[in-house]
């Protein structure tokens, strides 16, 4: 019988944390994995430069990605620039998740995102092709923005060497928001 995965989402930046320690009670849990989330990766401007400066910052995401490939747990990792490809692939990460920003549409999705379609297929296309001159091995998956229906993963994998998607709220509220919408005001429709 083969071994389903599991992976653990981890906040590795949270100063109050000895990642070592967590990250040995995360695979004593039985997780295959980690994945850095929440991640700051996403986060820019003024707060990044905040959160950088008092130690709560990306390097402390890289960081833990470095432990835990030395404890053997799997590691598919958010981000958002090549520069942090590149930090996590050298760190150890066996797949990277190239994040082009909050997702789109929905009741709850960004409405003026700044990131197209095309935007993200040339970030993912510039992580990838980063990444692969440190480790090519790496396999990558998008995530974001404007890609949240199977005809924008179509489009972002005909045109990138992404291996796949994480779809997170694209796939866990966007299919059933239309419908629930639409269910309730079939309902309102009723006379009594």
């Amino acid at each position: 019988m083969q071994e389903i995965p599991v992976i653990c989402g981890v906040h590795g930046s949270d100063p109050r944390r000895r990642i070592w320690h967590h990250l040995l009670k995360v695979k004593e849990m039985g997780f295959s994995g980690i994945n850095n989330f929440p991640t700051h990766c996403i986060v820019d401007g003024h707060f990044r430069q905040v959160l950088e400066e008092t130690g709560m910052g990306f390097d402390k995401e890289v960081e833990m990605v470095r432990i835990a490939s030395k404890m053997d747990l799997f590691s598919i990792v958010y981000v958002a620039k090549p520069e942090e490809a590149i930090q996590m692939a050298e760190a150890g990460a066996d797949a990277i998740i190239v994040h082009v920003g909050t997702t789109v549409g929905g009741s709850v999705g960004v409405k003026g995102a700044s990131c197209t379609m095309e935007d993200a297929i040339e970030r993912t296309n510039s992580i990838i092709e980063a990444v692969n001159k440190v480790n090519p091995k790496i396999f990558f998956l998008v995530h974001g923005g404007p890609i949240n229906t199977p005809e924008d993963v179509r489009k972002i994998l005909e045109k990138t060497n992404a291996h796949g998607f994480v779809g997170a709220s694209s796939l866990e509220r966007m299919g059933v928001e239309k419908s629930l919408t639409d269910l309730t005001k079939e309902f309102k429709k009723l006379t009594i």
